[in-house]
């Protein structure tokens, strides 16, 4: 198993209604429509943890709306696994 977070703050995360919720615990609600939130800050050792739902906290950029405030969410694990990030930079020489 790699140490490569789960997730990390700054990622984008492109989520589908069913694959995500507003809130925690009994504030949480359905996610309605698409998601696309920059992520803010997240749990320590997501990478070891194996539960279906992680929860994250961070900035949802609604598509033509203005930004959201920050707040919590909890998102599917598969999501998160396939953010996609850039490749690396090599050493400068």
């Amino acid at each position: 198993m790699s140490d490569e977070p789960l997730v990390k703050v700054g990622d984008i995360v492109n989520a589908e209604g069913e694959d995500y919720y507003r809130g925690t615990g009994a504030n949480r609600r359905p996610g309605v429509g698409d998601l696309h939130l920059r992520v803010t800050r997240v749990p320590t050792h997501t990478h070891h943890d194996n539960r279906e739902w992680i929860p994250v906290r961070g900035i949802e950029k609604p598509m033509g709306k203005p930004e959201r405030p920050e707040a919590e969410y909890v998102i599917r694990r598969r999501v998160l696994l396939d953010i996609e990030r850039p490749a690396p930079k090599g050493p400068t020489w």
